[in-house]
């Protein structure tokens, strides 16, 4: 991932105005609904980058880690009041220093996509999680692709566009076959320079789950054994 530091700040502050809170909302809704945590669970977000959703764990009573490659993102994210310089971990993806089932729940928020090797990464997150990961990606087939928010588009320039089945095919192709289920979930349907005036719109879009969304998140669920 290449990192520009007027990009990121240009991003974060995206995420002040009405669609940039908007889609936050959206995406925290979906990753919520979709993974259901309970009070005190330990959660791993790789490539927590400036620690935003960091910081969200830990407001709603989870007990949130980092993992972020680049030096800058780790310096961004341990410079926040909320955040301890020990919850953030300086390593790749592919190789995480931590023990087999250390956490309950692995998350991706949008990092995914900057992976090297999608299939190493995702087999890290699988060996770290003892119940669950999940993969929130902008979705390729989105149907508003077309219109692109600049501030996004600058950051995620070098990431790989994803969908769905790309993640199903992964997630097959790595991991033990009848040891997981994966369920796809999306949101953000409408543009989003103007959907955030319409929110029932994309709510009840949401219902009816077509793999269309601007975000989905892949949640990936280990089976017990």
């Amino acid at each position: 991932m290449a990192v520009e530091r007027d990009s990121i700040t240009l991003y974060e502050r995206w995420f002040l105005t009405p669609s940039g809170m908007y889609v936050d909302d959206k995406e925290k809704e979906l990753l919520i609904n979709s993974m259901r945590f309970k009070r005190d669970e330990r959660v791993l977000e790789i490539g927590c980058g400036s620690g935003r959703y960091l910081e969200y764990l830990g407001d709603i009573g989870l007990k949130a880690t980092g993992v972020e490659p680049v030096d800058e993102l780790v310096r961004r994210a341990r410079l926040k009041s909320s955040i301890a310089p020990d919850q953030v971990i300086r390593a790749p993806y592919e190789s995480i220093p931590m023990a087999d089932g250390t956490f309950e729940n692995v998350i991706f928020m949008n990092s995914f996509a900057f992976s090297a090797d999608k299939g190493a990464a995702l087999k890290e997150a699988y060996r770290i999680a003892s119940k669950k990961i999940a993969v929130g990606f902008l979705n390729r087939n989105s149907i508003t692709a077309v219109f692109k928010v600049k501030e996004r588009a600058s950051v995620y320039y070098d990431a790989t566009p994803l969908s769905g089945k790309d993640i199903s095919d992964i997630a097959a192709k790595n991991l033990p076959a009848g040891e997981y289920s994966l369920k796809l979930h999306y949101t953000l349907y409408l543009p989003i320079k103007w959907g955030y005036l319409v929110p029932w719109a994309d709510s009840m879009l949401e219902k009816v789950n077509l793999p269309a969304g601007d975000f989905g998140i892949a949640v990936i669920t280990k089976t017990p054994v």
